[in-house]
């Protein structure tokens, strides 16, 4: 018979943290706003699950998720974690009197939980999304299988079967698509598996990189639970694991990297798409593919955020550097397809708006990972009504308190200007700021630009290109720089892609400019800033104004 109770919050006294009583008052605040959010919103399948991943991601889960556990609104969600065994345990008193363990089953877990921060390479947030709760659902199955021998030996046999039929059966009621449960399951089906010297062998990692679908990223995710579980074990544990993760590793870079299968990058920034193929890819035939095979590559990108992203400096011609940089995201594909497609495709299936929300989140998240940056002014893409649709803004604000991040819009046009002008309030009370892509005159008037308090206009391509040759795009130009002048805007000239057209634009009066010029995009950023600087110091020394 299942017997459903709310524990007595047990602590083992051994574990407990002596710190938790010297918790500031503005983290007991939190945990009130955090409790009292998960009742407002305890029927809200999205928004609960956004809680529960913030506190499963926060850097005091140890202090959190031990109180919030003792709440009935936490019952009412996880109501498996509370049924008891024959011994009186369920997951919040298991114990594992074993010398491979220093916590019991539910400590044990907030302590994997709390480890599971990456080291040696970085992860995207959805990804640590991922890892968190496959640490927070790994061992929940233990306290259903668990036996003791007559010697009051026990054991866990048969604990990972477990644990996926209850992490199925809870994240169903969550907000998780079914490749991420599937996702979260197979790693928790594999963490506890080839932890033996004698074990990692070619064949053995071979069957996990299998069972993983080849996928290197999530061969990696692996890798990182089984090394938040070790470190939330006993210390020889760990000790004998440290050596074992070094063969994974070992593994990983050589299987991955005789990978036959053939990268083609796209950027989900069609001004950058042609010039950033390699000229070999450029010769390739493009391949035709269906809808569904499209849709299929749009549900990869979305759930699993295979990307990457490169850098393309945004120079100041007045005082001689790197100004800020663009973030233009690539997806590794094993097939040619121009972006505009994938975009197309994407509004078909309704997916449009959460595949811009994903390549935005991201290409700033994995901006805040690079190091020895010169600038932290960072420029991301995004369509006007895909931001406006994104619910988890609080997200990209917090983006926007750690990161000078400018929006570039896209299909502003026809918009209420003061539903924009309530946008760009809103991002400049956190700190970001707003910039028109492809800008012309046919889309919006000067009458429209004078409402808004917009802070970047960036000029249709069209009207860069052969500016040395055009005297009427000289003037066009021209006349943008007096007007944002007046008005305190930055002008960003973007396809610089020679010189002629880097004199003639500094004739005009351009300060920041943009383009192949200066060089490709690419993921170094330190390598970007050398690259300028021997660009600039061979430049002829004359005025820009």
């Amino acid at each position: 018979m299942i017997k459903y109770e709310v524990y007595e919050g047990v602590i083992d006294m051994d574990v407990a943290d002596t710190s938790a009583t010297m918790i500031d008052a503005s983290e007991r605040g939190r945990l009130r706003n955090i409790i009292n959010n998960l009742n407002m919103y305890a029927d809200n399948v999205r928004t609960i699950t956004e809680l529960y991943t913030k506190v499963l991601m926060d850097e005091n889960v140890s202090y959190f998720l031990p109180k919030i556990t003792q709440q009935d609104v936490f019952m009412r969600h996880f109501p498996e974690l509370f049924v008891y065994n024959e011994f009186g345990e369920n997951l919040f008193n298991c114990q594992q009197n074993s010398k491979y363990h220093k916590y019991s089953v539910f400590y044990h877990i907030v302590s994997s939980i709390e480890n599971a921060n990456v080291t040696e390479i970085s992860v995207s947030d959805w990804q640590k999304k991922i890892l968190k709760w496959a640490m927070f659902l790994h061992d929940i199955g233990k306290p259903y299988v668990k036996t003791v021998a007559e010697d009051g030996t026990e054991s866990f046999a048969g604990h990972c079967e477990k644990s996926i039929d209850l992490a199925q059966a809870i994240l169903s009621r969550f907000d998780f698509s079914e490749n991420e449960r599937n996702i979260i399951c197979t790693l928790i089906k594999y963490h506890d598996l080839y932890l033996n010297v004698e074990e990692v062998t070619q064949e053995n990692l071979t069957f996990l990189a299998n069972g993983l679908n080849n996928d290197r990223e999530l061969f990696y995710l692996l890798i990182n639970v089984k090394d938040a579980d070790a470190k939330a074990k006993s210390i020889e544990v760990y000790n004998d694991f440290k050596v074992i993760k070094q063969k994974y590793y070992e593994f990983a870079n050589t299987y991955f990297s005789q990978s036959t299968r053939k990268k083609i990058e796209v950027s989900d920034n069609s001004k950058a798409q042609e010039k950033e193929d390699d000229d070999k890819d450029s010769k390739e035939q493009e391949v035709k593919l269906t809808s569904k095979e499209i849709k299929e590559l749009i549900d990869e990108i979305i759930t699993k955020k295979t990307v990457k992203v490169r850098y393309q400096p945004i120079v100041d011609l007045r005082q001689q550097c790197v100004y800020g940089y663009e973030a233009l995201t690539q997806i590794s594909i094993n097939k040619k397809i121009k972006i505009e497609k994938l975009l197309e495709v994407a509004k078909d299936y309704n997916d449009y708006d959460k595949l811009q929300q994903i390549l935005f989140t991201n290409a700033v998240e994995q901006f805040e990972n690079v190091v020895n940056r010169e600038s932290n002014i960072i420029m991301v893409n995004i369509d006007y009504d895909s931001y406006v649709n994104y619910v988890n803004k609080p997200r990209i604000y917090d983006m926007m308190a750690r990161n000078k991040v400018v929006i570039e819009f896209k299909n502003y046009e026809n918009k209420d200007l003061t539903d924009i002008q309530e946008t760009i309030t809103g991002i400049h009370l956190k700190g970001g700021k707003v910039a028109f892509d492809n800008f012309t005159l046919e889309k919006m008037s000067i009458e429209d630009i004078c409402y808004l308090d917009i802070d970047y206009i960036i000029p249709d391509m069209s009207y860069i290109k052969d500016i040395h040759k055009d005297f009427e795009k000289q003037k066009y130009i021209n006349s943008l720089i007096t007007y944002t002048i007046s008005k305190d805007i930055n002008l960003i000239a973007v396809g610089v892609e020679d010189k002629k057209i880097l004199d003639t634009l500094k004739l005009v009066g351009v300060r920041l400019v943009q383009g192949y010029y200066f060089g490709k995009p690419s993921p170094d950023i330190n390598m970007i800033n050398d690259s300028i600087m021997q660009k600039l110091n061979t430049e002829e020394d004359q005025s820009i104004m």
